[in-house]
């Protein structure tokens, strides 16, 4: 009787509505991972006067899964004996052969199911997650590559899904790419947005940013290429383009000064701002804009201006909180803080910067939970501000990032991570590129410093912390700088 198997037409022996019943109980038992059951209710369904090979193979996987692998090897047998040249057979034991740790003769079995059955995907995707498994995942990426691009790629669905997640989990952007295409579903700009982002999330801005070029019509992707120019270093095409896009396309007069925010063009924002009206948005922006310029006084009037039920009025009070912070009015900044009705991380963090300009850190670390992924970045810098740089470097190598998270912090992170296992050149490396776009960040320009001490190149070292030395305003950063170059073994504690 034909019936329909993974999505394939296969003619079998007719099955009886008892054994069909029992086969299903076994497969919603064996999605559970309950083997020992799984196999009990296809040993009830095979008690049905069929030799059914599909039917003979599940009920050997889950003998080997439930741990009756004596039993297992006995009903294989039985099943290639019935049908000595079925692709099931060869694939079931090729996965029990990959259960066992036979990797290689694995590959050999799934390697025959593919010739017995050519257009069968099955023995194709078991190949390459072996691979995959045995880290030899370029091979795998070539055989998943070639199967998804063949007339029969409608049927090969989960060969594309182990494709993408193979991509993902490798950062490879450029094969995700290809895989998402042969999605019929998928556009031009889905596809370019994907692979950006993991591109960017893999370390690699300048490909994101020749990614999402191709791509620049909606507003997420063109704000997603700005940002990887900006991390590839690109700023003066991101200042460029801002100079001359329209509003519209960016998706109004308040994204386009955001985006002129994070570029540092200043003087633009406010241009744009100043023929924007008025607004709890365009006030918000207008106080980020003058803060950053420094100017204090006026940026803390436009922040006054947002009003409590605004959804920027917690933003604006953090922001206010730093120009009074700026002019050591700790007593205004937590004042501000006070005025937001819920304390997210971001205000609980001002708020730790405050006690700890004030000498209470104590006070400022009871403020998080550590057990918190997302809490423990805010953990770091804290210990950073209040000079104690090992915890900091502590925490930084414990954080998970995310997407949106700031490019400084995912440097860190990197970083950190891998100087913490022993990957100190690598390290460097990431810490070079980041302060090489971010001068200004002075805790990363010290660490590096730091590990090019531990690495035993002290004359790179002494050169760049010279430089530092003269743009060091914070005092607890200086000393320890201060300590580092004197003393070229400190860093090796």
């Amino acid at each position: 009787m034909p019936r329909v198997v993974d999505g394939h037409v296969e003619h079998g022996p007719f099955v009886s509505p008892y054994a069909y019943e029992w086969f299903i109980e076994g497969e919603v038992s064996a999605a559970k991972g309950q083997h020992d059951q799984s196999a009990m209710a296809f040993e009830a369904a095979a008690a049905a006067p069929s030799d059914d090979v599909l039917l003979m193979t599940r009920l050997a996987e889950e003998y080997e899964l439930s741990g009756a692998s004596r039993r297992a090897d006995r009903t294989l047998t039985l099943a290639r004996r019935f049908y000595p040249g079925s692709a099931r057979v060869a694939l079931t034991n090729g996965r029990i052969q990959e259960h066992r740790g036979n990797d290689e003769e694995a590959l050999s079995s799934f390697a025959h199911a593919q010739e017995l059955a050519p257009t069968w995907d099955a023995p194709v995707v078991a190949i390459a997650e072996t691979l995959i498994a045995t880290g030899r995942t370029q091979r795998a990426k070539a055989i998943l590559l070639d199967l998804v691009g063949t007339s029969f790629a409608a049927r090969s669905e989960r060969a594309q899904r182990v494709l993408i997640d193979l991509a993902r989990r490798t950062g490879d952007a450029e094969t995700l790419e290809r895989a998402l295409a042969f999605d019929p579903s998928s556009t031009p700009t889905q596809r370019a947005r994907a692979a950006g982002v993991l591109a960017l999330e893999s370390g690699q801005p300048a490909l994101s940013a020749r990614m999402l070029g191709e791509a620049l019509d909606t507003p997420e992707n063109i704000a997603l290429w700005l940002r990887a120019l900006l991390e590839s270093g690109d700023r003066d095409k991101a200042v460029a383009f801002l100079a001359t896009v329209q509003s519209e396309r960016l998706g109004g007069v308040i994204e386009h000064v955001n985006l002129l925010l994070d570029t540092g063009d200043l003087d633009a924002a406010l241009r744009l701002l100043d023929a924007a009206g008025t607004s709890p948005r365009v006030d918000y922006s207008k106080g980020r804009a003058l803060l950053a310029r420094g100017d204090y006084i006026e940026a803390a009037i436009a922040l006054a201006e947002v009003p409590l039920g605004a959804a920027s009025f917690e933003a604006s009070r953090i922001a206010f909180a730093e120009c009074s912070m700026s002019q050591d009015r700790q007593g205004a900044a937590a004042e501000a803080l006070s005025q937001v009705p819920h304390e997210s991380l971001a205000v609980r963090t001002m708020l730790a910067e405050i006690y700890v300009e004030e000498g209470a850190l104590r006070a400022g670390l009871r403020l998080f939970d550590p057990k918190r992924p997302a809490e423990r970045a805010a953990l770091a810098g804290i210990f950073e501000q209040a000079g104690r740089f090992e915890e900091a470097a502590a925490y930084y190598a414990n954080v998970k990032v995310v997407t949106n998270d700031e490019p400084r912090l995912r440097a860190r992170v990197s970083a950190e991570q891998l100087a913490s296992h022993g990957h100190r050149r690598g390290a460097i490396a990431v810490l070079e590129r980041w302060t090489a776009l971010a001068p200004d960040d002075l805790y990363a320009r010290v660490r590096l410093v730091e590990l090019l001490q531990a690495d035993q190149r002290n004359e790179a070292a002494d050169q760049r912390g010279r430089r530092t030395l003269e743009v060091i305003d914070d005092p607890l950063l200086l000393a320890h700088l201060l300590d580092v170059l004197r003393s070229p073994a400190a860093a090796l504690r």
